[in-house]
């Protein structure tokens, strides 16, 4: 039995509103120790790998989309809409990867410095 609902839970405007305000809480971060950090880059790998998804399922659903207003959209102009959703896709994953590379090396630092260690 999956634990993740089959329909999202709130508007994809107002998610993608609560991830930019998180983001910039992240941003504005004060001083944290060693073992809160180790737990921020696992959520943070997490968070780039459902925006990858989130990127690539917009590009596939705006190459799909042949109905309506959209139909009368210049065919280059969505094919670089979708190419420039795809890459971006492309990027995030690469960056999750890049940041998971990172978590043993944390847990490492953590480890041995401390977890309650304040930077």
């Amino acid at each position: 039995m999956s634990l993740v609902p089959e329909s999202t839970i709130l508007p994809l405007t107002v998610a993608a509103a609560h991830l930019e305000a998180c983001a910039a809480e992240l941003d504005r971060a004060p001083e944290t120790d060693l073992g809160e950090i180790v737990a921020v880059l696992k959520h943070l790998v997490a968070g780039q790998r459902h925006l990858s998804g989130a990127l690539t399922g917009l590009a596939e659903r705006l190459g799909e989309a042949r109905f309506g207003a959209l139909a009368a959209m210049p065919s280059a102009e969505m094919a670089a809409l979708v190419e420039i959703l795809h890459a971006a896709g492309a990027a995030f994953g690469y960056s999750a990867d890049a940041l998971g590379e990172s978590e043993p090396l944390a847990a490492f630092i953590a480890a041995n410095a401390g977890e309650s260690t304040r930077l």
